[in-house]
């Protein structure tokens, strides 16, 4: 059966991926065992076997077949040329997805040298050296800053609890004094709870400011390696106060510096120190692709 009609259902099944136009070629407007097929495979809602067509444009809707895409690769000239030279177009194409140039050689059939990838490599870096080391300075500056005022917050509370607790002291003091009770037990009981309130509500605070200082030096070491976080070791220490009420006068005193925080206890190569030797990586791979490309398309081994 030959038609109009046969020759417009041939063309909507190209459109929709069903038919190849090869296919219909063979046969355009005849209603033979390929459309009989292509048809019921429409009908029944089976998967296009070819990429579909968009009728107004004429474009793909959809990526080429694995099948259409490696025979036009192959076909494309400069990928002819570097398959001439020992390349292999599945290597090509691996190569320009993941800027990984260690499988491919240059015009001559020969790997790119080391020489080449080393000096790739140096110009990618020098490339990259003002945005990474402008951003560790900022991100080293935001860090210090916050130390400084966690611990400086943590000192500030330090001297506002000493100043109290003499107060309290003084206050107990005058109160037994006044009631005729100061070497009672009762009076020396109030002094170690005093004491001991002191004590627990310091020691809180010291645990958070070990937490928060650990915190954020973690992170910082977690971004730029163990080395980078050494050079905060001027906030990873923090003293306390003693508090006697079994003096005349002030009872407060200081229990020293302690560490507080130790980057050795953990092993952080540097998430940003991985990330700019990546970025130098792909970039210089890039760098090589390209000079790949030139010297295919010109010839001359001594443009770069």
């Amino acid at each position: 059966m030959t038609s109009t009609e046969i020759k417009q259902l041939q063309d909507k099944l190209v459109r929709e991926g069903y038919m190849s136009q090869a296919e219909v070629d063979t046969g355009y407007g005849i209603f033979g065992p390929k459309t009989t097929a292509a048809l019921n495979n429409a009908e029944s809602g089976k998967a296009p076997k070819y990429s579909p067509i968009s009728a107004a444009s004429g474009s793909s809707d959809q990526p080429y077949s694995d099948e259409e895409y490696n025979n036009a690769l192959n076909e494309h000239p400069i990928i002819k040329a570097s398959v001439a030279k020992g390349n292999t177009a599945e290597s090509l194409a691996y190569a320009a997805e993941t800027g990984d140039l260690s499988g491919l050689v240059n015009q001559f059939g020969q790997p790119f040298s080391l020489e080449d990838q080393q000096e790739a490599l140096r110009q990618a870096e020098d490339d990259n050296k003002l945005y990474y080391e402008a951003l560790q300075a900022k991100d080293t500056a935001d860090t210090e800053a916050t130390l400084a005022a966690k611990q400086a917050a943590y000192q500030d509370y330090l001297l506002t609890s000493g100043q109290k607790f003499e107060t309290d002291k003084g206050t107990l003091d005058q109160t037994a004094a006044n009631q005729g009770v100061l070497f009672s037990g009762g009076r020396k009981q109030k002094e170690a709870n005093l004491q001991r309130g002191y004590e627990q509500e310091g020691a809180t605070k010291l645990r958070n400011l070990t937490s928060d200082i650990g915190q954020t030096a973690r992170d910082f070491q977690y971004a730029y390696g163990n080395d980078s976080a050494k050079g905060l070791s001027s906030y990873y220490k923090a003293g306390g106060n003693t508090y006697n009420p079994n003096v005349a006068n002030g009872g407060v005193g200081s229990s020293g510096l302690s560490k507080i925080y130790n980057p050795k206890q953990f092993d952080f190569q540097g998430t940003q120190n991985v990330a700019r030797k990546t970025e130098a990586q792909k970039r210089a791979a890039g760098y090589l692709w390209n000079k790949g490309n030139k010297l295919l398309a010109t010839g001359n081994q001594n443009q770069y």
